[in-house]
């Protein structure tokens, strides 16, 4: 498992945590690797009843490693490694918390969508930076979004892929719940350990209930971004938009 990528199980609780904190938790294929095998632990494993995705340091996640998709556009067969992250956390049965500091940016903000609840500091942000990168959305985020936000307000978030605060999250229904700086992770671990105090049979069949009535579609639209992403990434807008982010001054 990659070294950024730690799971730990306390009292029924999986945490995993991203800790590249000098990268804003940029996720690499290494990190993708380690997420599904953590996810696949939490599925196998009994003892584990409730999942806890955080990261270390100031952000939640930056996204993905741009420097590291610049080498994937010219093997876009390594496309696979995503892909079955994607596929694991949309099909993850056991209850799935987020707990949300500073930015979550591209795969960092999609991820959340399949999360059973979010908990995020106010000072956090989302961004889905998508087209500006000359891609197009992913993690079935084009179907997910629509269904809790509406065309309108899904093409603006999408589309411009402007940043948004985590207040504005809430209202649309990305967040369950808002806290104040350096308390998600304390206050998503809270639900956790409630959760993981009730019949574990009774959760997982009502989770499965809840999601069935869209499952079909999320794993459709993955699939249906996925094809699209992989061409994308071999675009000459997509080339350029990478070697404009990679040749931004750095900043901090």
């Amino acid at each position: 498992m990659s070294d950024f990528i730690q799971s730990n199980v306390v009292n029924g609780v999986q945490t995993i945590r991203l800790n590249r904190a000098s990268k804003k938790n940029a996720i690499t294929l290494d990190m993708y690797q380690g997420l599904t095998q953590s996810l696949e632990e939490g599925e196998s494993n009994k003892d584990i009843l409730v999942t806890v995705i955080h990261g270390e340091g100031a952000d939640f996640s930056s996204g993905n490693d741009i420097a590291e998709f610049v080498q994937i556009a010219q093997q876009p067969d390594k496309m696979s490694t995503i892909m079955a992250f994607l596929r694991t956390l949309s099909q993850y049965p056991k209850p799935l918390f987020a707990a949300v500091e500073g930015r979550a940016v591209g795969i960092g903000a999609t991820m959340l969508l399949h999360c059973d609840m979010v908990f995020a500091a106010r000072n956090s942000s989302l961004c889905f930076p998508f087209v500006k990168l000359g891609v197009v959305p992913e993690a079935a985020v084009s179907y997910l979004l629509p269904s809790l936000a509406g065309h309108q307000l899904s093409f603006e978030k999408l589309i411009l892929g402007e940043p948004f605060d985590a207040e504005e999250a809430h209202s649309i229904g990305m967040i369950n719940h808002l806290c104040e700086d350096d308390e998600a992770f304390a206050l998503a671990m809270k639900y956790a350990e409630k959760t993981a105090k009730l019949p574990p049979e009774a959760v997982l069949l009502s989770k499965s209930l809840l999601k069935q009535r869209f499952q079909d579609e999320v794993q459709m639209t993955l699939m249906r971004e996925g094809r699209i992403f992989k061409d994308r990434l071999q675009s000459k807008e997509a080339h350029n938009a990478f070697k404009r982010f990679l040749s931004r001054p750095k900043v901090g």
